[in-house]
């Protein structure tokens, strides 16, 4: 079986020793960058390589970008090849944030082309564990591979699309980011708090239970539908602070059949790069 969005853990601790499947760690704190290597060499989960969301999924900040740009796709390739990664294998990604970063590792795997299934470890690192699985702090080593990727640029859109998304009817622009940071109240990670004007708040907490795993994809069409209402999946753009978390929201509307939506990966850190840019926030008058 092949795992496209997300996978169960108890139908990866049945597959855990396959030689098919390839395992990624994306545990991060955006706060301390030291975070995911240190928990990963604590304990992970058996079989994973550690894969890190501001090094390995982005390339270094610009001065016109957001916090988080596109990878270099043959230097990533690279890595994948290292780390004996090749375009058939399936890869399972897992955190322990909700998938908030594992999503990202999703995405750019499907940016890259990989033609083998892709999916978000649902639950995370706690649903592995209460569902009967141990960690181990051992590394495997694999043989070298060769990762072919074919980038699918119409995966994502540029900050030309989203300035003329605010214009048009027929296009949603949804942002994962908390209600705090949306309205304006107070941003911890930006500079300059608010939203971009016209899009829609999607915090990605409501893609999941209580428990932390994906609502069913009933509970999530409801919710995304009553959002967009009849927006056809092409004409939605997903963004959040820099691409990251956005990528959350396209999973769930995957989950829920709408599929196609578009990541804006600059996003809000991109936003203000430009004081001509307008800014939306709450009135506190």
């Amino acid at each position: 079986m092949t795992y496209k969005t997300i996978i169960k853990p108890e139908d990866l601790i049945n597959i855990l020793d396959s030689d098919s499947l390839i395992i990624f760690d994306a545990r991060c704190d955006i706060k301390d960058t030291s975070y995911g290597i240190d928990a990963y060499n604590d304990g992970h989960i058996p079989n994973s390589t550690f894969i890190d969301i501001d090094n390995d999924v982005a390339s270094a900040k610009g001065p016109s970008t957001g916090r988080h740009p596109l990878p270099d796709p043959e230097k990533l390739a690279e890595k994948l090849s290292q780390w004996g990664v090749d375009n058939s294998k399936q890869i399972v990604v897992y955190d322990d944030a909700g998938g908030a970063f594992a999503g990202r590792v999703w995405w750019i795997m499907k940016w890259l082309g990989h033609k083998g299934g892709v999916a978000v470890l649902d639950g995370g690192l706690s649903g592995f564990l209460n569902s009967g699985g141990k960690l181990t702090n051992k590394q495997k080593s694999r043989e070298r591979s060769q990762y072919e990727y074919d980038c699918k640029h119409d995966m994502h859109v540029s900050i030309e699309e989203v300035i003329e998304a605010q214009y048009k009817v027929d296009v949603a622009l949804i942002d994962a980011r908390s209600k705090e940071r949306y309205l304006g109240i107070k941003d911890p990670v930006d500079p300059i708090a608010g939203h971009v004007p016209g899009a829609l708040s999607q915090p990605l907490g409501n893609n999941l239970t209580s428990k932390g795993y994906f609502k069913s994809p009933e509970e999530l069409k409801l919710i995304y539908s009553k959002l967009l209402g009849d927006i056809e999946s092409d004409k939605i753009i997903s963004m959040c602070g820099s691409g990251i978390t956005a990528c959350h929201n396209i999973i769930a509307m995957e989950i829920a059949g709408i599929k196609g939506a578009r990541l804006y990966v600059g996003s809000w850190s991109e936003w203000i790069n430009d004081p001509q840019r307008p800014i939306a926030k709450i009135d506190n008058n």
